[in-house]
């Protein structure tokens, strides 16, 4: 039993995830590593793109449902965050969940749909504005 048994129970217990594939251009991944930074200095820990939106996402102040319109339009614009450098960022679903609400919110806001690229930089935007 041993090895294979464990390792096939833990991974049942793992929660769902979903993984986001994304392309940056340098401006936005020098926005996310300074976000990435911030965080870390702040919580003394090593954070990862994932825990930044888990962070955000999860905030029981929500402050990224408190954006405005203006914000939006400054921060959502898919052609000015696309670039070469790719991401892969894994989530759990309920993180994912939040962040399909954040789009539905902003799509609400905007008038259009909202990309997950927008909604990691919505993210971004938050975490160094704070």
């Amino acid at each position: 039993m041993g090895k294979g048994v464990s390792n096939a129970k833990s991974q049942a217990a793992a929660p769902a995830q979903a993984t986001h594939r994304v392309h940056v251009n340098a401006l936005t991944f020098r926005a996310l590593s300074e976000a990435l930074f911030n965080i870390s200095v702040l919580e003394h820990v090593t954070c990862s793109p994932r825990r930044l939106l888990t962070k955000v996402l999860t905030d029981p102040d929500n402050h990224i449902f408190n954006l405005s319109v203006n914000e939006l339009e400054d921060i959502c614009n898919a052609d000015a965050l696309i670039g070469t450098i790719r991401l892969n960022i894994r989530i759990d679903s309920i993180v994912n969940d939040r962040l399909r609400e954040f789009r539905e919110y902003a799509e609400a806001q905007l008038g259009r749909p909202a990309s997950v690229l927008e909604a990691i930089n919505a993210c971004i935007y938050v975490t160094n504005r704070n």
